[in-house]
Formats: structure tokens, C-alpha cells, sequence
């Protein structure tokens, strides 16, 4: 004999948890996928009435209708017993963009089959996550960065170099590298202070970023030297590399504290692997030298390696 009071008790125990869930659920009929009840808290983030719920279909909702292939998406909700979604979104009905996570369930309630479908917002899960991943990719980018000039720090460029000497072996290709530093920068230090010198490191920095290739490697090797691995140069590329950089350098006033300083220059050296050297210590002791013969043959000067 069937206990109708125990029905009755189970019934509206199951409404008052439907009523009160801080999800949201949907109720299908299984055979027609329309909508037969909303619990409040969908309502209440969807922004639609039940009215503009009940009887409808899920890809005839609005919030629903922006998914890629809707229709067929939601109609396999009538033939599979458990589908998941785990980042859906829903555009609500004021136009906001929420996030969730969608999850089906088929069950019989009583001779019906029906499906119930829960809708948990996850948009700010989502943003903790991206916050997250946005805070990491920072930490990265801090990790491989010079703090002071922008550009990359040495143990980057060494690790980069590495790689790109393999891939360029393997490929038959070459690598350019150009060294470049300020003439005279302890004088210069000694004469205007280490902020004025700070200050030609930033625009130096500056200055490597605009003036590379987006494949190119511009780093600070340390104090006032700096090196440019540029992957797939030849020498002729890297050459015009480094005449490009060593004009726009001649074309930089320095400004500290209100006042021009004097005229500061730069002295460059090349190299090419595989030409100048088969190992990442060969090729920058090759474009270390030319740099040192620029120096000796009088600075503000452009040598290559021999």
C-alpha cells in the first residue's frame, strides 16, 4: 500500500530544497525538452521571468541562444543520461556575461522522465583563476626581465642562446649576436652620479626594445654591457641590425634632472654562428673581441668579428 503521507513529506521536502538551492535548476520534460520549473535562485541571476522560462525550450531562451550550435548541444540532453559542461556561458538577460558550470541529470519522477539541470556560477571562480594565471605570467615575466632597462636579464639570453644554437645546428641556420655598451660610463658615472647613469641605462633599454626584430633577443650581459641574440641573421642582417641601433643611439639626447648631458656613445661589436664560433661561449668571446677593437680603434664605432 502506498504511504501518501510519506510521499507528501518527501515531495515537499525536495520543493523546499528546489526553492532554496543557491544553484540554479532547470526542470525538462524529456520527451519535448521544454522547460517545466525554475527554481528562484535562476530566476534571480538569468534576470528572466518564469514566465519567459516555462514552456520554452533551452535554445529558445535568450540566455541560452548565443551557444554554438545550441540546439543540437541542448537536444542531446534528451539522449544522454549525464552531461557536464564545465565552462558555459550565459548571457543574462540585462546583457551581462556570467559564467557556469552546467551539469544534466535524467531521472523518472513517477512515469515521467525527466531532466534536471543545474547551473552553478562560477564567474567568480573564473576571474580568481585568470587573476591568478594574470599574476603568474607576471612573476614570469619578472623572473627573465633586467628591473632597471626593461629589456631581458643575462641568464635568460644565456638559456635562450642555447636554444636557438641548437635549433639553428639543426636547421643549417644562423644565429647573429651584437654586443654594444656605453664608452667612458664609469667616467660618466663619476662625473654626474650613478642616477644619471641609471637613467642612460633605462633609455638604452628603451630603446633595444623598439629598434629589434619581435624574434630578437635584447638583454643586459651586466653593468652597462648589453647583448642582442637575433635567431635566423645572417651577417648581413645583423650588420644592418646593428647600424640601425647604432644611428637611432647617436640620435638620443639624455636628459637628467632638467638638463641635456653631454654627448654619450656607444661602441657595437658582431658576430655570426656558425661563422665566428660553433658554441654560445665561442660566438660571444667572437663578438666580445670585436667589441674590445672598437673600443681600441676609438669607440663610437660599429666592428665586426674576423
Amino acid at each position: 500500500m502506498v504511504d501518501v503521507k510519506k510521499i507528501q513529506t518527501s515531495e515537499l521536502r525536495y520543493r523546499r530544497l528546489f526553492e532554496a538551492a543557491q544553484d540554479g535548476i532547470l526542470i525538462l520534460d524529456a520527451e519535448t525538452g521544454a522547460i517545466t520549473d525554475v527554481n528562484p535562485f535562476l530566476i534571480h541571476m538569468l534576470g528572466y521571468t518564469r514566465e519567459e522560462l516555462l514552456e520554452k525550450r533551452l535554445w529558445e531562451v535568450g540566455a541560452f541562444q548565443d551557444i554554438e550550435a545550441s540546439k543540437e548541444a541542448f537536444q542531446a540532453l534528451q539522449k544522454n543520461e549525464y552531461i557536464r559542461y564545465k565552462d558555459l556561458p550565459l548571457k543574462a538577460k540585462d546583457g551581462r556575461l556570467i559564467q557556469v558550470e552546467f551539469v544534466s541529470n535524467v531521472y523518472m519522477a513517477g512515469n515521467e522522465k525527466v531532466i534536471q539541470c543545474n547551473i552553478r556560477d562560477i564567474t567568480e571562480r573564473k576571474q580568481a583563476q585568470e587573476a591568478l594565471l594574470k599574476s603568474e605570467a607576471l612573476l614570469r615575466e619578472q623572473s627573465v626581465r633586467d628591473h632597471l632597462t626593461g629589456v631581458f636579464n643575462r641568464r635568460y639570453m644565456e638559456e635562450t642562446l642555447e636554444r636557438e644554437l641548437l635549433r639553428a645546428t639543426r636547421k643549417g641556420l644562423s644565429v647573429g649576436i651584437i654586443m654594444l655598451d656605453v664608452d667612458y660610463f664609469k667616467r660618466f658615472n663619476d662625473t654626474y652620479g650613478h642616477a644619471a647613469g641609471d637613467v642612460i641605462l633605462r633609455e638604452l633599454g628603451s630603446l633595444l626594445l623598439k629598434h629589434v626584430r619581435g624574434e630578437d633577443i635584447p638583454s643586459r650581459y651586466g653593468g652597462d654591457e648589453f647583448i642582442i641574440v637575433l635567431p635566423d641573421a645572417s651577417q648581413d642582417v645583423t650588420r644592418k641590425r646593428a647600424e640601425l641601433i647604432c644611428k637611432a643611439v647617436k640620435q638620443i639626447h639624455f636628459q637628467f634632472e632638467g638638463q641635456t648631458l653631454e654627448m654619450v656613445t656607444f661602441s657595437l661589436g658582431v658576430a655570426v654562428f656558425p661563422e665566428h664560433g660553433s658554441t654560445s661561449a665561442t660566438i660571444l668571446k667572437a663578438a666580445d673581441d670585436a667589441l674590445y677593437r672598437a673600443k681600441h680603434e676609438g669607440r663610437s664605432r660599429l666592428v665586426a668579428a674576423k
